[in-house]
């Protein structure tokens, strides 16, 4: 079995992935278990972000190692939150003060088009194989919160064609649409 850390603290996306990979020949170890230092996401991509991630774990504790990237960006307004989506009410934001800023800067907005993104990225400190895959969900934001699953803007995220929000779909139903899948799915088929 290859052994694979997990250079990610939340929570959500290590429930997420080891959902994803319970079926693999892959042994995801959380980067919680070598330390808890903090990793500055100093890129400015996606790509970016996902490699400090996952080349911070491989080197730390000369495992292989994925760093994931993931963010929201919406139409109108250029792409924000982006790369931001986690701190995008600062740096001690929590979801519920994420979603009512993005909520805020929607008010007025006509245009509610939006995308989630996911880039996976792998690394083998040892061996210097360096992997990315790429995910994209669709849809728009909604004015008004629904559901109480999943995490982060899900409840305000409704999936294009479809009258739901993340949050009101059940993890198995989330799971096969999720941007985090599809890059995940990618990604498994490269190492398989």
């Amino acid at each position: 079995m290859l052994k694979i850390v997990l250079a990610s603290r939340n929570q959500g996306k290590i429930k997420e992935f080891d959902f994803l990979f319970k079926k693999t020949d892959i042994e995801l170890i959380p980067l919680s278990k070598y330390t808890s230092e903090d990793i500055n996401e100093t890129g400015s991509s996606y790509e970016e972000n996902a490699f400090i991630k996952a080349e911070f774990a491989s080197r730390l504790t000369g495992l292989p190692a994925f760093g994931d990237d993931s963010g929201l960006e919406v139409l109108a307004l250029n792409g924000a939150p982006g790369i931001f989506s986690a701190r995008f009410a600062g740096n001690k934001a929590n979801d519920d003060l994420n979603n009512k800023k993005l909520l805020r800067k929607m008010h007025n907005q006509k245009e509610k088009t939006a995308k989630f993104i996911s880039v996976l990225s792998f690394f083998n400190f040892k061996t210097k194989e360096t992997a990315y895959t790429y995910g994209e969900l669709f849809g728009k934001i909604i004015d008004i919160p629904r559901g109480t699953q999943g995490f982060g803007y899900d409840p305000i995220f409704q999936i294009k064609n479809s009258e739901q929000t993340l949050a009101e779909l059940s993890k198995t139903e989330r799971m096969k649409i999720s941007h985090r899948t599809i890059s995940t799915e990618k990604m498994i088929k490269i190492l398989s």
